[in-house]
């Protein structure tokens, strides 16, 4: 149990794979990067995330009753002859909640450079959002009262507690370790081309004969961790680092919305009421709930204000425009309308339609002529569901070309 890798062994290992991968790096990707911004991509491919107990969230727990079976050999010399025995046990069960993270697994395996003899963390259950733990509390030859259920609790959670805070200063202070060893390598690489450069200049002047040179590939982008909306672009050589959003993320954002708006058509008449501003403002409320408050509604993006603004730190954008259906018309002005708040950084637009109307399914039979009549139409028309479109769109500029996804929802009432 005691001798499970360490996080400190996990960090030399990824130090040395960094390494191995900066090595083989090309020559104008490591000359023509900054090296902190190189170093910070590599390092985010490997550090651990620290454990972060969620405040937000309340520690709760239950009471489980169940029956185990008790061997004959684990009961009393004097029953033992009786054979095995069914009794009924109870347990408390209890949830600590932590800060998602994608790294939890990882992290659960390896033993800190601080560690207790009496509990080593296996007796927990480590998940991405939650940590467990049982406590026997009624069994074969013993039963526990308030008191002393409520000092194992107790106690169990200040081992959780205890043993977050040795993890988490291992990882703190290597991951400082670790942006630091790979800068250290992107600079000793650097000069080490550098060197050989200045003599492959000097001897091509001197046979005068040109080398033929490599042209860099085009930037790949990489999954930071599993909560963030973006993805961190290897920087380009003299250029400044970029963020694209990623379209798994989008499809997780469209979920969001779908799964509320959904609830709409369940309760169409505690909205018969409500126009598109505070249909909008009911999703932007759920949005600023998950996205850490970063969706803005009325916000000004190029042409006008868009419905919906939803802002990721340092990235690109995802524009929402909300509005009642009323036809083929208006759909084609709503696609323009949201085309004029796209800039050329945008890869995705999202149209969302309330319609009120009794013959809903009416508009399924007509919308894929109707988004292929569009006139910034050009491909990739496809249906994800009975409700759900995507078709491909260029905006101002016309080799621009963007996904806008289009999404219907039913709140006729009688």
């Amino acid at each position: 149990m005691y001798n499970r890798a360490s996080i400190s062994d996990y960090y030399r290992d990824v130090l040395e794979k960094a390494r191995s991968v900066i090595l083989r790096e090309s020559e104008e990707q490591i000359i023509g990067s900054d090296i902190q911004e190189l170093a910070e991509y590599y390092f985010q491919q490997h550090a651990l995330s620290p454990i972060e107990l969620d405040e937000a969230r309340e520690t709760n727990w239950e009471h489980q009753s169940y029956v185990k079976t008790i061997p004959a050999h684990q009961r009393e010399q004097f029953y033992s002859s009786q054979g095995d025995i069914d009794f009924p046990c109870e347990r408390v069960r209890v949830e600590i909640p932590i800060k998602p993270n994608k790294d939890i697994q990882t992290i659960s395996q390896l033993q800190a450079s601080t560690f207790s003899y009496s509990f080593s963390g296996d007796e927990f259950e480590w998940n991405q959002s939650t940590v467990t733990f049982l406590i026997e509390t009624k069994g074969y030859g013993f039963s526990y009262d308030e008191d002393k259920i409520a000092s194992e609790v107790n106690s169990g959670i200040g081992r959780v507690s205890q043993l977050i805070q040795w993890k988490n200063n291992d990882i703190q202070r290597e991951n400082e370790s670790l942006l630091n060893g790979i800068k250290v390598v992107i600079e000793n690489r650097k000069q080490e081309i550098q060197k050989n450069k200045d003599k492959v200049h000097s001897l091509t002047q001197k046979i005068n004969i040109p080398l033929k040179r490599n042209i860099p590939q085009g930037a790949q982008s990489i999954v930071l961790d599993s909560k963030p909306i973006v993805k961190r672009i290897k920087p380009d050589p003299h250029l400044p680092e970029e963020y694209v959003l990623d379209e798994n993320k989008i499809n997780d954002i469209l979920e969001v919305l779908d799964n509320q708006a959904k609830s709409f058509e369940r309760t169409p008449k505690a909205l018969v009421s409500l126009g598109e501003e505070e249909l909008r403002d009911l999703l932007l409320a759920n949005l600023n709930s998950i996205f850490e408050g970063k969706a803005t509604g009325e916000t000004f993006s190029k042409k006008g204000k868009t419905d919906i603004y939803l802002n990721i730190n340092k990235g690109n954008i995802l524009v929402f425009e909300c509005k009642q259906w009323g036809g083929k018309k208006l759909f084609h002005e709503t696609i323009n309308q949201l085309r004029g708040y796209l800039t050329w950084r945008h890869n995705y637009g999202v149209v969302i339609f309330f319609a009120r109307i009794k013959n809903f399914s009416k508009i399924f039979s007509e919308i894929t002529s109707i988004i292929q009549e569009s006139k910034s139409f050009r491909n990739s028309y496809k249906k994800i569901n009975e409700t759900h479109y995507s078709a491909i769109h260029n905006i101002d500029d016309e080799d621009k070309e963007v996904k806008i996804h289009y999404l219907f929802y039913n709140l006729f009432s009688e």
